[in-house]
């Protein structure tokens, strides 16, 4: 009976937040179980839904749900700027509490050549502009994320906290083969040049001694999109985040050659299963190789001769480091730290 009075006592004396989402993707999840551990926190989904009528019935629900429940909680947590931030970020600023928006990258680009980014789109534009102007704090998941936030909102509030790598490497030692790998959710054309399938393709054809491998990606999109693939490269479609570790621990080399990325978690996540990093010198993936790897211009040729390089010396690379960098910058622990530091100045 006492038990059970100091458990009510202290659930009564949590602090209460209101956790948004519109996808619950594993960077997701992350900062959902963080702050679990601290507080009550109630999960809404904005769901993404196509056309106008149904993204205006989700406002209108997301509005009802706001008018008569958002008084229960102390602050509000937002995964990405965007429409589906708006009414929660402006709630808060009405009613004096607090409201947090992790800005992930997406949301503050504007690509044309590739019809990417909230900004394409003015009526996103205008909603991810608000949140980011309006909330209490922006978290951005990297030094160049922080960098657009401050070029688009010049006066906003904002605290760099890095994305966290959830993978655990217990495999030991590691079997290496002579692969090199890219892993990525391909799922449109878009997509497709965006994460720069288009050049890791076309190094497979300089190099057809070694074996290439894209996970995420299905057969019938490369079909559609008339590629020819060359016999050394195999594809498989996305698959659940632990069966990854397969892949990660056979692989020589992890290649990124995205045209925009403002992290890249199967970056890191290759890293940690101490995979050599060959990227482009785009967004936010330097951060995460820093001088552990190799940062490249999109040249065919140049990248094509540094990965036989280093396939040929692998064994004497140290790639003890390249895992250290990821468990010492990139853990869960880290952004555990951040997150919650953030929450307990700005709640209470």
């Amino acid at each position: 009976m006492v038990k059970s009075t100091i458990f009510e006592c202290e659930m009564k004396d949590k602090k209460k937040i209101l956790f948004i989402y519109t996808n619950f993707s594993s960077f997701v999840k992350t900062d959902w179980e963080i702050l679990s551990k601290k507080y009550q926190v109630t999960k809404y989904q904005f769901r993404p839904v196509k056309g106008l009528v149904k993204t205006a019935i989700q406002f209108i629900r997301q509005f009802f749900f706001l008018l008569f429940q958002f008084w229960k909680f102390d602050a509000v947590f937002v995964w990405f700027a965007d429409y589906h931030s708006f009414m929660p970020v402006l709630f808060a600023k009405l009613t004096g509490k607090k409201s947090f928006v992790v800005v992930g990258g997406y949301d503050i680009c504007r690509i044309k050549s590739l019809n990417y980014g909230v900004f394409i789109s003015r009526f996103r534009g205008f909603f991810a502009y608000q949140s980011m102007k309006l909330c209490s704090c922006n978290l951005t998941v990297s030094n160049y994320v922080d960098r657009k936030v401050k070029w688009v909102v010049p006066n906003s509030k904002r605290k760099l906290i890095y994305n966290s790598v959830r993978l655990e490497n217990t495999k030991s030692p590691i079997q290496k083969q002579d692969l090199i790998l890219t892993v990525g959710q391909i799922d449109n054309k878009q997509t497709f040049y965006r994460k720069g399938i288009d050049t890791f393709i076309e190094i497979a054809k300089r190099l057809p001694n070694y074996k290439f491998l894209i996970v995420g990606i299905d057969l019938s999109l490369i079909n559609n999109l008339e590629i020819d693939l060359p016999t050394n490269i195999k594809t498989y479609k996305k698959v659940p985040q632990q069966e990854l570790k397969k892949y990660y621990s056979e692989a020589k080399i992890y290649a990124q050659f995205s045209r925009m990325d403002t992290f890249c978690l199967t970056l890191a996540e290759a890293m940690l299963f101490e995979c050599f990093p060959v990227i482009s010198n785009e967004g936010g993936m330097p951060e995460v190789v820093g001088n552990t790897g190799l940062i490249l211009k999109r040249n065919t040729d140049l990248i094509a001769r540094e990965i036989s390089k280093k396939i040929e010396n692998f064994d004497a690379l140290d790639t003890g480091q390249i895992k250290s960098r990821i468990l010492i910058k990139f853990s869960i622990e880290q952004r555990k730290k951040e997150i919650l530091k953030q929450a307990h100045v700005n709640t209470i």
